[in-house]
């Protein structure tokens, strides 16, 4: 089984987490963001994670955990129970839905605060006077590309701060979204959020930091470190 991903990806994290949760041995396959041939040879497409396994490419992180899910039932991180299965679909959709794209805005913010970040992430290996170019230009790729303006982040975090409640009123203060468990909603909601801690503002929001600390429960401390920088 093989892994190609961008390891900062928060969707690349999502899967990474659910193959631990199994037990499953698994290699990765770094690729940087601005070099898409190899994800794109392997799969006929240029989107990351993209999972290797027996002859098969399967893309998108919610069809690479359903389909861990079929050929690994155990231990099992949907719910066997029809009604259960269903609601633990639907969490495991909404997490996705309403904090992967803002999440995403909000470190992406972080990284291009700080010189040199986006070069060492998107440009490893560029000479350092290339690098710098590089890394101009892939900053104006990418705020335009997201469109991260300052008013555009001030809805962000208003809006991180509003789901944040939400998902912690959901948890109720049990330790899984549903039963004993961590299921595939867990790890969606942990991984999509987890780029929240790029942001000061929102993660000392009450709510947002709440749930920030439950997540740490699955997303691993480098991870955590790396987007809080």
């Amino acid at each position: 089984m093989k892994l190609i991903q961008i390891p900062f990806s928060h969707n690349c994290v999502k899967v990474r987490v659910a193959l631990g949760l199994k037990g499953l041995t698994f290699e990765t396959q770094d690729i940087a963001p601005m070099d898409r041939a190899p994800v794109a040879s392997a799969s006929g497409q240029g989107l990351v994670p993209v999972l290797l396994d027996d002859g098969r490419a399967i893309v998108d992180s919610t069809a690479i955990l359903l389909y861990v899910e079929a050929r690994h039932p155990e231990p099992a991180l949907i719910p066997v129970d029809p009604a259960a299965r269903a609601e633990c679909l639907v969490l495991e959709d909404w997490a996705d839905q309403a904090f992967m794209a803002l999440s995403r805005r909000v470190a992406y913010r972080n990284v291009l605060s700080r010189p040199g970040k986006l070069a060492s992430m998107f440009f490893p290996d560029a000479p350092l006077p290339s690098r710098w170019i590089k890394e101009r230009i892939a900053k104006r790729v990418v705020a335009r590309r997201f469109h991260l303006t300052p008013a555009g982040r001030v809805r962000d975090v208003a809006e991180a701060k509003r789901l944040a409640a939400l998902a912690v009123a959901r948890l109720g203060g049990r330790r899984w979204l549903m039963g004993a468990q961590p299921t595939i909603a867990d790890v969606a909601l942990a991984t999509m959020s987890a780029p929240l801690h790029a942001d000061r503002e929102a993660r000392e929001d009450p709510s947002v930091a709440a749930l920030l600390e439950w997540g740490k429960a699955l997303v691993p401390a480098e991870v955590v470190a790396g987007y809080r920088g």
